[in-house]
């Protein structure tokens, strides 16, 4: 007789309109107990599939075990295997993010190549009804949006490709019961278990308290509440998607006067909206903020939306402006004579035989400039503008600051965090589209010319 567990997930399937008949599935296998399942259960319902696994090289060498009983696994089903492995926890310590975020998105981006490489219409993970309940729990104890009640969602997108969870509407319980009874192994990860981890001391100990002495189906309220939510989000989306497109100018500029007209409710989802699409992860405070700074804030200040991402409120409008992190230490440098793709701009690199030396003004543009190639001195490269930044421009005596430069030729604040600077032995040699460093220009003196031309990537 077959698994209650398999029409749950079949249902759940259809209702969602999960996978595509006939399509191939790649399924993200950990080598744990939900992604066993969840492979199993996709074999029986549908014997398209392929697996993907990742190893963090993490848990000092338990991970490469999981890699091989992965290995193994695929094999004794006969189902196609992609790996990839990173040294995850390194690169968090180097980048300076969590472990857990960059985890997700190095797994994720592993993911997303893989389905595109091999043709899956999808990519399948063990979410579950427990998870779902722990991570609603998670979301009201740290603060959220209505969008963030909602949970996870039964399928999404990644870089266009469909994300999706068959098993979210099944129990931990009903799948430990499912392996038990098709008796598959399965490997344990020992750091479930670790306290220090939030979301372990939510399973662990937070959901077994509330369970016990308070509500002993508070698990289902929680999926309640994300279903519920589900679908009161869907009906505000198209709301507050018809009265964005009537008062935002793409994801841009803000007509003030019509957002505000919009219900508050409304003007909270629009914020929502448009953050996603800037990819800013934003708490409730925040969108509700952003909204209200739109509405009653004062002409000429700005808003810190985060992850780049500044509002400018003009009289009438507000620029929605995402700029690069003006602390990033990056610098991109350029080939020497060549060209060099950088920040979405083609940076073109020469050593001109002949210049017009007598008509230089009208040679040079904004996007060209001419140098003295010995007076640089030191690796030319790209960058954004740092704070501190200082130059003489040329025609000048004495350094200015590169802040005041930018105030004194009347440069629209929210244009300061994207200009290009090139520079050259740690020196500002050019500030792209203005002045260059009285240091570099060209003089009488001058034996050798570098020229330097910048265009979009796109022209």
């Amino acid at each position: 007789m077959p698994h209650p567990l398999l029409d749950r997930v079949a249902q759940t399937v259809a209702k969602h309109a999960l996978l595509e008949r006939g399509a191939t599935t790649l399924v993200a296998v950990s080598g744990g107990v939900d992604s066993v399942c969840l492979l199993d259960v996709l074999l029986t319902l549908d014997d398209r599939v392929e697996v993907a696994h990742f190893d963090h090289q993490t848990r000092d060498g338990e991970s490469a075990e999981d890699a091989s009983f992965v290995r193994a696994l695929a094999a004794r089903l006969g189902v196609p295997l992609h790996e990839d492995t990173r040294p995850v926890a390194a690169e968090a310590r180097e980048a300076g993010r969590s472990f857990e975020e960059h985890a997700r998105n190095v797994r994720y981006d592993f993911l997303v190549r893989t389905a595109e490489a091999h043709d899956c219409a999808a990519i399948a993970t063990g979410h579950h009804a427990d998870d779902q309940a722990e991570t609603v729990l998670m979301r009201i104890l740290r603060g959220t949006t209505p969008r963030g009640l909602a949970g996870i969602v039964p399928l999404t997108t990644r870089a266009g490709r469909r994300i999706v969870r068959p098993l979210l509407e099944c129990t931990r319980a009903e799948i430990m019961d499912y392996v038990q009874a098709r008796g598959l192994s399965y490997r344990t990860d020992r750091t479930n278990d670790d306290q220090t981890h939030f979301r372990n001391r939510v399973r662990h100990d937070l959901l077994p308290s509330l369970t016990r002495d308070y509500n002993p189906r508070v698990r289902e309220a929680l999926l309640r509440l994300a279903e519920t939510q589900r679908g009161e989000n869907e009906l505000l989306n198209t709301m507050a998607a018809s009265a964005l497109n009537g008062c935002v100018d793409g994801d841009a500029r803000v007509e003030r006067e019509r957002f505000a007209g919009t219900h508050a409710a409304i003007q909270r989802r629009i914020m929502a909206i448009l953050a996603w699409r800037l990819g800013v992860d934003c708490d409730f405070e925040r969108i509700d903020a952003a909204a209200r700074f739109i509405v009653d804030g004062p002409t000429g200040h700005r808003f810190d939306l985060g992850g780049g991402v500044l509002l400018y409120n003009a009289r009438h409008t507000t620029e929605i402006v995402k700029t690069p992190d003006i602390f990033d230490a990056a610098i991109i440098p350029l080939a020497v004579p060549g060209a060099t793709e950088a920040f979405g701009r083609i940076i073109e690199v020469t050593y001109p035989e002949e210049i017009p030396v007598g008509d230089l003004a009208a040679y040079c543009t904004p996007g060209r400039q001419v140098f003295d190639a010995d007076a640089l001195g030191g690796t030319v490269a790209v960058r954004h503008r740092r704070p501190g930044d200082r130059f003489t421009p040329f025609g000048m005596s004495g350094s200015k600051k590169l802040q005041d430069y930018f105030v004194d030729t009347g440069l629209p604040a929210p244009q300061r965090d994207a200009q290009l600077i090139v520079e050259a032995g740690d020196r500002i040699a050019w500030v792209v589209g203005h002045a260059i460093s009285a240091h570099a220009a060209v003089t009488a003196d001058t034996r050798r010319y570098l020229q330097i031309e910048v265009y979009d990537a796109s022209s």
